[in-house]
């Protein structure tokens, strides 16, 4: 009775190890993905500086060519408003994001926050991706990552946006 430990304690323990480590890595690249996927969708939102037809088309055509997840139960998970945000998505996309509309958000003040036409002078995006992974055990889960884009100037006289989409 040399040994402290056996053999077979010793495997489980290396096994255990070996599972912890490639689901924290697995973890951290789906969490890098999703936050990739908010950072390139933002940037095509300033591009076209706003989420409109154009936004809209290449946002799709990136998200196929990188393989996000299209909607695998096609239910919606976006609520109508998020903190403060207006949902704009498009309730048939085939990909699984939200995007939100926030007028300006600079403060209370009505006169800095308003220009002579009474339109918002900044507006911005917000953005909900989601990590999904379907396990044989667990089954399948989706965890949100949420990310606020920057402020946008205001050039157009109108940016309700019902009629840019």
């Amino acid at each position: 009775m040399r040994e402290g430990i056996g053999s077979v304690f010793l495997y489980n323990i290396i096994i255990l190890f070996v599972i912890i480590v490639f689901g924290l890595l697995s973890a951290t690249i789906s969490y890098y993905k999703a936050f990739k996927v908010n950072e390139r969708i933002l940037y095509i939102i300033d591009k076209f500086e706003g989420y409109n037809r154009p936004a809209i088309e290449e946002i799709n055509q990136y998200l196929t060519s990188i393989g996000y997840t299209s909607h695998p139960d096609g239910q919606r998970l976006c609520p109508d408003e998020k903190d403060g945000g207006v949902l704009v998505t498009d309730r048939n996309a085939s990909h699984l994001y939200c995007v939100y509309y926030f007028e300006d958000d600079r403060g209370n003040n009505e006169k800095d926050r308003l220009n002579g036409d009474r339109e918002p002078i900044y507006y911005n995006y917000a953005l909900v991706s989601y990590i999904y992974a379907d396990l044989p055990i667990v089954g399948a889960f989706k965890l949100p990552i949420y990310t606020k884009g920057e402020r946008i100037y205001n050039f157009s006289d109108d940016q309700r946006q019902g009629d840019r989409i």
